[in-house]
């Protein structure tokens, strides 16, 4: 799943250039699309891309809000929106995906959340460090099959049956994790790489696994599966 924010003081521009990015998302890609006024109402969890105009409300610069906000987030893949071209050499003097100017017209809108997708993948395929106890494990997405959530503990079950524990949310998990890892249950997440059967109450993996999907979540499970076949078929 990634998170996308809409930063912008006119509602209507919000809406508009979220009208068309929900067209522009790839199958098999999830993504959650917020509106807001101004940066300082952005809240529940990390960013993965902000579209942000440069002049919001009271004059304020976005440029200089986003530096500021996500200084501590450098991951986060920035687009900056304008109608005053005058604030090019400004936008470049910063890290960023894009510059669109308004009105923002689709292609140009597509190239650039494009990129940003492209750029989240290449990151989230990168391994990350997990901690349990005095051991730090160096997690590699590619060789997770599965991660359990028990008693306050994630399980991550990787293949040649090795398991990495450590004290995080699924939540968290699945922010770090590409795109191909799907929330099936609420304990638990798959890597549709590993997928080779799908029944009505669990997945089956390559080493004959059983992975459960809750009831309320098989409809979404069974489109993740299909479509992630499609793609690999592409």
């Amino acid at each position: 799943m990634y998170r996308i924010a809409i930063v912008d003081d006119d509602g209507v521009q919000r809406r508009a250039l979220r009208d068309m990015l929900e067209e522009l998302v790839p199958d098999g890609v999830e993504c959650s699309i917020g509106l807001y006024g101004d940066l300082d109402e952005l809240e529940g969890g990390p960013v993965d891309i902000a579209f942000v105009d440069i002049l919001l409300r009271d004059g304020a610069n976005g440029i200089e809000e986003v530096l500021e906000h996500f200084s501590d987030t450098p991951k986060v893949q920035v687009i900056y929106v304008t109608g005053y071209v005058e604030y090019c050499s400004a936008v470049y003097d910063t890290s960023h995906i894009g510059f669109l100017v308004k009105p923002v017209k689709r292609q140009e809108l597509s190239d650039a959340f494009h990129r940003a997708l492209e750029r989240l993948h290449a990151v989230r395929e990168q391994p990350f460090a997990v901690r349990f106890k005095t051991t730090t494990y160096a997690m590699h997405p590619s060789q997770v099959m599965y991660v359990e959530s028990k008693l306050r503990l994630a399980y991550f079950h990787c293949i040649n049956a090795y398991t990495v524990r450590t004290y995080m949310k699924l939540s968290d998990i699945v922010d770090r994790l590409p795109a191909r890892f799907h929330h099936c249950h609420s304990s638990y997440l798959v890597n549709l790489d590993f997928v080779k059967a799908i029944t009505k109450t669990d997945f089956i993996l390559s080493d004959d696994t059983h992975v459960p999907i809750s009831h309320r979540r098989w409809s979404e499970a069974n489109d993740a599966f299909w479509r992630h076949l499609e793609s690999n078929a592409d």
